[in-house]
């Protein structure tokens, strides 16, 4: 709903093409908000190559530059393998802004392949432990992660955390805004292309 009758309608389609959307500098909430992290999403779902970051980038909006550029080998030089969290920057935000940006990078992680599965899952499972989602900023990054979680190993705590995203990303509007329907897009869409978690009752 928060898509249609919007330029970005055309993310709708699958694949989306490039050619019909306006410039992803454009994009903006209905809050007229904009973040550094959206033209890399939105260049993900239609497949094109983004800007390059800047270079004091968080660790979120570097990882999903790469992803955007289609590079997967570059996780172990941008996250450390040695702990449990993703943030490298995380001393200098607040718990909010950590939080999301713990969630966000999550989300990138789910797009790096199966290699890095173990690391997702961990990251997954010391989230579940150590953050709220709550403290979050009412966008429903790796909301998929939790679900497949939740599908695998029967959890009702990492279906219960997918459920709270979804619940604060709607809570405001009674639908998801513009940008969260954007991440629910690409978790849908990622959650297709994965039968077991179709078939899994956490689904």
């Amino acid at each position: 709903m928060a898509l249609l009758g919007t330029p970005w309608a055309e993310l709708l389609e699958s694949p989306a093409a490039a050619g019909k959307l306006p410039q992803f500098d454009e994009f903006r909430d209905e809050a007229g908000h904009r973040r550094e992290i959206d033209r890399y999403l939105l260049a993900h779902l239609v497949g094109v190559s983004p800007q390059s970051p800047p270079a004091n980038a968080g660790t979120d909006v570097a990882l999903w530059a790469r992803i955007a550029s289609g590079s997967r080998d570059f996780f172990w030089t941008e996250i450390d393998a040695n702990r449990p969290w993703l943030v490298r920057e995380r001393d200098d935000l607040t718990i909010e802004t950590w939080t999301q940006a713990e969630l966000c990078c999550l989300h990138a992680l789910s797009h790096a392949g199966p290699k890095l599965k173990p690391r997702a899952d961990a990251a997954t499972d010391w989230m579940i432990e150590h953050l709220q989602p709550d403290n979050a900023t009412n966008h429903p990054w790796s909301i998929h992660m939790f679900l497949r979680r939740a599908a695998e190993i029967g959890s009702d705590e990492h279906r219960l955390y997918a459920e709270a995203l979804l619940h604060n990303a709607v809570i405001s509007l009674g639908r998801a805004d513009r940008f969260s329907a954007v991440i629910l897009l690409d978790s849908g869409r990622w959650l297709q292309r994965q039968p077991e978690v179709r078939s899994g009752s956490a689904c």
